[in-house]
């Protein structure tokens, strides 16, 4: 992946280049927080991307011009680091502390409710991941446990849980009843996060989203219908910084 700035109508926009190796042609694509994003087949080399962007200019003008009368801005999103951590789904919030102690590499120690970090020095990437490394740890602490209790309390048993941090799905069920929760879901109060459960330990029976799948899901939740509106919404939750990707 590449980045770089065009003009487009007196402005400077953001210009990604990303190459897919699904891609058959080149896509072109304008993304509020991000600018133009160029996605090229592996038979695009980089140097034929300005070639293709001038081709593409009146399109790319016109969809710039959509985007800035729609009140978007193209500029991209700066990493804004947090001093506090909260989890709704536990209610539990943390303070960092951050400190130069001229020893070693970026390391995170728990005590208590703080985080501290600790390091000779540390850039704000490594502490990005960092930082996104302790939620993953967090929520499969506490979201696997959780998730065991939903299911024994249903009696819909599944064969393995897995925590990961997802762009969009917060879960999902295999055909083998294997179970992936986005580590997301700690910044979700925990009763759209145990909705999340009922409607993944549900696919265990029924995999599509049939009648029979939903009659399921409302035995346990009869107001799924509003949860469900609550939950595709849900993102407003999460932080930036979770999402940022550096």
């Amino acid at each position: 992946m590449s980045s770089d700035r065009i003009f487009v109508n007196g402005y400077a926009v953001a210009l990604t280049v990303r190459r897919s190796t699904r891609a058959k042609n080149v896509i072109f694509r304008v993304i509020p927080g991000k600018g133009l994003e160029v996605v090229i087949p592996k038979w695009v080399a980089l140097n034929e991307v300005p070639d293709f962007v001038d081709r593409k200019k009146g399109w790319i003008s016109r969809a710039v011009e959509t985007m800035r009368r729609n009140g978007l801005s193209l500029e991209p999103k700066k990493l804004v680091l947090p001093d506090k951590i909260y989890f709704a789904a536990n209610n539990t919030e943390y303070t960092l502390v951050r400190s130069l102690n001229g020893r070693g590499s970026l390391k995170i120690v728990k005590n208590a409710r703080r985080l501290h970090l600790r390091g000779a020095s540390w850039t704000p990437e490594e502490e990005l991941d960092s930082l996104k490394k302790f939620v993953r740890l967090e929520a499969k602490s506490f979201l696997v446990p959780e998730l065991r209790k939903v299911s024994r309390e249903l009696g819909l048993p599944f064969e393995k849980v897995a925590v990961r941090s997802q762009r969009s799905r917060w879960g999902s069920c295999s055909v083998r009843k294997n179970i992936n929760l986005n580590c997301k879901l700690m910044f979700l109060p925990f009763e759209l996060v145990r909705h999340l459960f009922i409607h993944e330990l549900s696919h265990t029976i029924h995999l599509n989203h049939s009648e029979k799948f939903w009659k399921l899901v409302a035995a346990a939740q009869p107001e799924y219908k509003e949860y469900e509106k609550r939950l595709s919404a849900g993102s407003v939750y999460v932080p930036d910084w979770m999402n940022f990707k550096s």
